[in-house]
């Protein structure tokens, strides 16, 4: 008999002790579930269609846990399941997922299945921009009232695998995807934060509409005992926003839209009902006006779950940041060389030119997410000294900015660095950010960002090694 997803997570879970579940996907999000899964009962068989040594280690150790293990393609055998646990990256419009769907088997997102073992609050982040800083930040501000504060998801670490390490948090702050709220059924979190919404994943969705159809799904089980905490400054999220569930709260740049949180120069104005804060934060880490939204609703919500000013005031102006977003790597010759990997989208991409006075050489390209790059063709002929393009999306990146500052194309990342630090100037900002994906050339985001450092660390070390760094 197949599984019945119920609302109530305690009903699932001991449904579990009688059932056979089917996880597709070995990477992360996968085999947590799988453990997870095993810990509470469930029979697991873990599947995937990439061979073993294409996985990560620890798939080869879960047969010794119990769990068993197929890859380099789906047997017969994901059919003979009651329930499936989809990893992020499967579409569920994938012939195997389609084939369980007919069969009436219960297909359901990693994301859903860990909401059922977590019994604390939870807060999840979404957004097109800006949701990792964002998850970060607010884990940060939590942590200042909470003894136990889970900070994961999209992030990096997956909830599954987060409450296998700790099973009765206080808090939870998850990051999720589009990809992870296609599939869920009752996941219900106390807290919806929508950081802003902007053409993103393209290649993945049909249209903008179903991509933003996808994200909207965080607020698919709110009530009125529940917020929602959005942008008051985008439109198409304030449209949406209007017919949803939740107790609304907003975050703006300026106080004119009526936000709950808003900055007057260097100052960060909170006010809810009757409560109203004017928070110092003369000179915060992040830097950018993408980051001041980003403070903005992470300060908003440890508001509104009582964390005091003194603590939010203090972690605005202390937050270091993440890498691989605007994360400085290198000084050479009064050239600042920064690693903007995490800016795959246009949108990111925009808000990385508007983070500098200085004159920007930029390195720019990657897999093409759909994008379109004449939106940032006035920054560019305003802030940017070159353009070094490379990746996938060359060509239309070549089109599209042709005229508005000089282009020159390099094969590989290790070229565009030595190009751009030749293009540069002394006082000038040399700043990876792609504006595409990573996939054309590396594996992800981070490992781009990575190679961009060493990259950069290696020719200030050469240049030092010959006499030729300057002041």
């Amino acid at each position: 008999m197949y599984f019945r997803v119920e609302a109530d997570g305690k009903q699932n879970v001991a449904q579990l002790r009688h059932s056979r579940v089917v996880v597709l996907g070995a990477a992360r999000s996968g085999v947590a579930a799988a453990r997870l899964l095993k810990r509470h009962g469930a029979t697991v068989l873990l599947s995937d269609v990439q061979p073993l040594d294409k996985l990560p280690a620890e798939v080869a150790r879960l047969s010794g846990e119990g769990i068993q293990v197929e890859t380099g393609g789906h047997s017969p055998d994901i059919f003979n399941a009651d329930l499936a646990v989809l990893s992020p990256g499967i579409p569920r419009t994938t012939p195997v997922v389609r084939e369980l769907t007919r069969r009436g088997i219960p297909v359901i997102g990693e994301l859903e299945m860990a909401g059922w073992f977590c019994q604390a609050p939870v807060v999840a982040v979404t957004g097109s921009n800006g949701k990792t800083t964002t998850t970060a930040l607010l884990g940060a501000l939590l942590q200042k009232k909470f003894a136990t504060v889970l900070v994961g998801g999209n992030i990096g670490t997956p909830l599954s695998a987060l409450l296998l390490e700790q099973p009765y948090p206080e808090m939870v702050v998850v990051e999720v995807s589009s990809f992870q709220l296609e599939s869920i059924v009752h996941f219900h979190p106390q807290v919806a934060l929508v950081t802003n919404l902007s053409p993103n994943h393209l290649d993945w969705y049909p249209s903008f509409e179903a991509y933003v159809q996808a994200k909207m799904r965080i607020a698919k089980n709110l009530d009125d005992t529940n917020w929602l905490v959005t942008n008051a400054e985008d439109a198409l999220l304030q449209e949406w926003a209007a017919g949803a569930a939740g107790k609304k709260f907003t975050f703006a740049l300026i106080g004119e839209t009526g936000a709950n949180a808003f900055w007057q120069a260097h100052d960060l104005v909170l006010s809810v009902e009757n409560r109203r804060e004017t928070i110092p934060v003369p000179r915060p880490r992040l830097r950018g006006p993408h980051n001041r939204y980003n403070m903005a609703a992470a300060a908003l919500v440890a508001f509104l779950l009582g964390v005091n000013s003194e603590h939010i005031g203090y972690t605005l102006e202390h937050f270091p940041g993440l890498p691989h977003r605007l994360e400085v790597v290198g000084r050479l010759n009064g050239i600042t060389f920064v690693n903007d990997s995490k800016a795959t989208t246009v949108e990111s991409l925009r808000y990385a030119l508007l983070s500098f006075e200085e004159p920007i050489v930029l390195i720019a390209g990657g897999k093409d997410k759909g994008g379109d790059f004449s939106r940032v063709v006035p920054l560019l002929r305003q802030r940017v000294r070159a353009v070094v393009v490379l990746g996938e999306a060359r060509e239309r990146i070549l089109q599209a900015w042709h005229g508005a500052a000089p282009l020159v194309e390099a094969p590989d990342l290790e070229q565009a660095v030595q190009k751009a630090f030749q293009l540069a100037m002394p006082g000038d900002v040399v700043l990876m950010a792609p504006g595409c994906a990573s996939f054309d050339m590396f594996r992800d985001y981070e490992e781009r960002g990575n190679q961009f450092r060493r990259l950069v660390q290696k020719m200030i070390g050469h240049l030092k090694s010959l006499g030729s760094v300057g002041a």
